[in-house]
């Protein structure tokens, strides 16, 4: 894909999601003694096997249920093994075509992303609490 003619085409994302589950989202939250619940998205990037995704909103999880929210909140890791660290998959599902990719200076192309919500255990978080 380019973003036009003007660009050579190059291997890059176009409409990336999983497919819903059957686990409640609610269920996903139980037996987490301490958590992050990271919601929506405003960007994100990879380099080879590597991510980094940046939440929109986020919460903390205590005791299994949803705390305080946090602020600036990234995941990031190898992409493979957190897909393999996936241990349940919610029943809702969200759809977001507002996304861009930007590979190869080609700022702008329409890309598309989504999904339900994900148990995903040992994911390397950041963030800060908020005041």
């Amino acid at each position: 894909r380019c973003l036009n003619y003007n660009y050579p085409p190059i291997v890059r994302m176009t409409n990336t999601w999983i497919e819903r589950g059957k686990t409640p989202v609610q269920e996903l939250f139980r037996d987490i003694p301490e958590g992050v619940y990271a919601r929506n998205w405003l960007g994100g990037m990879t380099n080879g096997e590597m991510f980094t995704f940046a939440a929109g909103e986020a919460w903390m999880i205590r005791d299994g249920k949803i705390a305080e929210p946090v602020r600036d909140v990234t995941l990031s890791g190898n992409a493979f093994k957190t897909l393999a660290d996936i241990e349940a998959i919610g029943d809702d599902f969200f759809w977001d075509e507002s996304g861009g990719c930007g590979k190869g200076g080609q700022s702008g192309l329409p890309v598309g992303c989504g999904g339900p919500s994900l148990r995903i255990r040992d994911v390397v978080v950041g963030g800060e609490a908020m005041e």
